[in-house]
């Protein structure tokens, strides 16, 4: 089997680009980390903000090491956090695609190429078919965004908390809108995935948290995973903004299923495993390309970089 590694760097803030004190390097070498892997992290995490919390997981095949980074008084300290929870914001998505994979694998969905349209009450706006994978592959046509989603510097903090079941489905019944033709194009769209998750909750006739729990975090024994803030509100990280100042976490609503899940290192190097270690049928699934063009490629939420090969 090919060994595969993955870093992850669940860093939820963005650097700002700006001077800074010296910073101090209390890292230690521990949890078979390398020193040139300390002298790397402790060199790209430098510019983070006091109370910075970065947790890293290295996977490869059946062993997992983890390594955890507190920033405090501009001094870089070693720290125990593989269970310390963060958003995860679009990684969502590839749950949501094993979710599908999952549906789609136990016959619940006959058709990836399925319409949805079935599951609702009234025709969306221009009647136009819309298949389960085109929403997971990102081909569907739709927008980023959608239209009557109002993004302001007041909402910046928290943007999908007032965008509701009501506003989503005013979005699909009147105003839905392409960008390209269905299918010939992938365009990223966080409302197409949000649309694919709220589906795929109507053909099971289960919340999102129940699918997610069902069929992904139970039988993975990600217990420190969830989109209910309250089941993991003790072991949520503090937000941060670039200057390091506390933010809110984002209340995603509607969007739940393109991005609300919150977890930890040692829950996604579970998730990491399931998929390129000792991968399920479902996940393999996810992974078989399904549209490809010059630039990019992708599966069922992964996505490919063709450029170099």
């Amino acid at each position: 089997m090919k060994n595969v590694c993955v870093l992850l760097f669940l860093i939820f803030i963005k650097v700002a680009a700006q001077k800074q004190p010296q910073v101090l390097n209390n890292l230690t070498v521990k949890n078979g980390i390398t020193t040139e892997q300390v002298e790397m992290i402790f060199s790209h995490l430098q510019e983070v903000p006091n109370h910075s919390n970065i947790s890293i997981a290295l996977v490869k095949e059946n062993t997992t090491q983890y390594y955890g980074v507190y920033k405090e008084d501009n001094r870089l300290t070693t720290i125990a956090n593989k269970n310390t929870v963060y958003e995860i914001g679009s990684l969502t998505k590839l749950f949501t695609s094993n979710i599908l994979a999952q549906l789609f694998i136990d016959r619940k969905i006959q058709r990836l190429n399925g319409s949805i349209n079935k599951y609702y009450k009234r025709s969306f706006a221009n009647h136009e078919f819309i298949s389960f994978l085109s929403l997971a592959n990102h081909t569907s046509g739709l927008p980023t965004m959608p239209s009557n989603l109002r993004l302001s510097k007041n909402r910046d903090l928290n943007p999908f908390k007032s965008y509701d079941k009501y506003a989503f489905y005013d979005y699909i019944y009147k105003g839905m809108r392409f960008e390209y033709t269905p299918r010939t194009h992938m365009w990223y769209s966080h409302i197409g995935t949000a649309l694919l998750g709220i589906t795929l909750c109507k053909v099971e006739q289960k919340s999102y948290e129940t699918l997610l729990q069902e069929y992904v975090l139970n039988p993975l024994e990600m217990s420190n995973t969830s989109t209910v803030r309250s089941n993991v509100q003790e072991k949520l990280v503090q937000g941060l903004n670039a200057k390091g100042k506390p933010v809110p976490n984002w209340d995603f609503n509607v969007f739940v299923s393109s991005g609300g899940i919150l977890s930890s290192t040692a829950d996604l190097s579970r998730f990491v495993k399931s998929q390129f270690v000792n991968a399920s049928k479902a996940s393999l699934m996810t992974h078989e390309i399904t549209y490809q063009d010059d630039q990019k490629a992708v599966g069922l939420g992964w996505m490919y970089s063709t450029k170099s090969g």
